[in-house]
């Protein structure tokens, strides 16, 4: 097992375990958001909601999260170098040395934004309604909820699915991010 995966796996058990304990401990710091609405990127008190923590770095954290995705979600109607295009979005949140370790996204920060195009352009979303959020250390971890996917066991039927990312902050950027994706399918 490489390293980076040791790490990556021991940060997820780590994150599921703290947000049990934060839960636990503190239910209001953990909130999550049932009823989401198409429009959940202009919305600025649903940032608001989720972004919510009794620490104040956490809330932060949170928010620079939350903001980086509800950016995404809005580029994706911006022309290529029009005000808050892609490109923008990249520069203003990712930092210049970001890592993926998603390996169904392309490395770095050119790769992430040659991706965010190629969704673009098939018309796709980018980001998803964001339903619970929760930081610990220089770590987020995102729950979005996924469009309702087909349910192979009853093809009339659809199910609830949902994406989760975990994000490392690291000077007010986001430096570093792990997902559940495979290859060839974010």
């Amino acid at each position: 097992m490489t390293d980076k995966l040791l790490r990556s796996l021991l940060i997820l058990g780590t994150l599921w375990a703290t947000v049990g304990s934060i839960q636990a401990a503190n239910p209001a710091s953990v909130p999550v958001i049932k009823d989401f609405h198409a429009n959940w990127a202009r919305d600025p008190a649903y940032i608001d909601e989720l972004s919510r923590d009794t620490n104040p770095r956490y809330a932060a954290n949170k928010r620079l999260v939350l903001e980086f995705e509800a950016a995404l979600e809005r580029a994706q109607s911006v022309a290529a170098d029009g005000p808050g295009s892609f490109p923008q979005v990249v520069e203003q949140y990712l930092s210049p040395d970001y890592v993926q370790n998603d390996p169904s996204f392309p490395p770095g920060r050119d790769g992430l934004l040659g991706f965010f195009k190629m969704i673009q352009k098939s018309g796709e979303h980018v980001s998803h309604p964001p339903v619970m959020v929760v930081a610990e250390g220089d770590l987020v971890v995102l729950t979005m909820r996924r469009p309702p996917q087909p349910d192979p066991d009853q093809p009339s039927q659809t199910y609830a699915a949902y994406r989760i990312a975990i994000w490392r902050v690291c000077d007010h950027k986001l430096c570093e991010h792990w997902g559940p994706g495979l290859k060839g399918r974010p």
